[in-house]
C-alpha cells in the first residue's frame, strides 16, 4: 500500500509491480503516471485520504505524500505492526528499499541506509554500465550450468573444480566458450 501519489510514489509503486506485487495507492490526487497504472488495471486506486480500515490487511506501507508530518503519523502508528518506509526519511521507517538493477537472474542491490538515496542510484547506474545485457545472459548460463553440474553422478570435490571452472573470466564473453562447456557435461552422464 502507497500513501501519496506523486512521482516518488509512482517510483516505488514501478518497482514493485514489477516484481509482481499487488498495490494499492491511496491519495486524493495523483500524477498522470499512476493514473495511467490504475487505468490499465495494474494497480488498485482510492481517491482519498486513508482511513484507519485501510491499512488493517496491508504487509508494507509506503508513507509517501508530499507532507513530512503525514508520513511520520503514518509510520508512527505502523511501525509496530506493519512494515513501513517513510519516503521523507529513511531513518525513521523499519525497513527501506535499495537501489537495484536487475539482467536476467543478476540482482544487485546498493543502499546507503539512509544517508544518499542519489548516491545508491549513482552506484546502481554505474553497475548498469559494467554488468550489460551479455552479462545478463552470463549468469543465466551459470543457472544452467550448476544445474546441470548437481545433477552428475561424479565426486563433489569434482563437481567443485567445475563450478570453480565456469566462473572464469573466458565464459562471461564467449557464447562459444559456454556452449562447449555444456557439450564437456554431456559427455560425463554417457561415461
Amino acid at each position: 500500500m502507497i500513501i501519496g501519489g506523486g512521482k516518488i510514489a509512482y517510483r516505488k509503486t514501478s518497482s514493485l509491480i514489477s516484481e509482481g506485487a499487488m498495490v494499492t495507492i491511496i491519495s486524493p490526487e495523483v500524477c498522470p503516471e499512476i493514473e495511467n497504472l490504475a487505468i490499465e488495471g495494474k494497480i488498485k486506486r482510492k481517491k482519498r485520504y486513508p482511513l484507519e480500515d485501510d491499512f488493517k490487511n496491508a504487509f508494507y506501507v509506503i508513507a509517501a505524500t508530499n507532507d513530512e508530518q503525514i508520513n511520520a503519523e503514518i509510520t508512527t502508528k505502523l511501525e509496530k505492526t506493519k512494515l513501513v518506509l517513510n519516503a521523507s526519511s529513511v531513518d525513521k521507517g523499519n525497513c527501506h528499499v535499495p537501489a537495484s538493477f536487475k539482467k536476467g537472474k543478476l540482482l544487485l542491490t546498493v543502499s546507503t541506509s539512509g544517508a544518499s538515496p542519489m548516491l545508491a542510484k549513482k552506484i546502481r547506474d554505474q553497475w548498469s554500465a559494467v554488468y550489460d545485457d551479455n552479462f545478463g545472459k552470463y549468469v543465466d548460463f551459470l543457472y544452467e550450468a550448476r544445474g546441470k553440474i548437481k545433477q552428475l553422478n561424479i565426486p563433489s570435490a569434482r563437481k567443485k573444480h567445475l563450478l570453480q571452472e565456469i566462473i572464469d573470466e573466458k565464459y562471461i564473453d564467449s557464447m562459444e566458450n559456454r556452449q562447449f562447456f555444456l557439450a564437456v557435461l554431456k559427455t560425463f552422464n554417457s561415461c
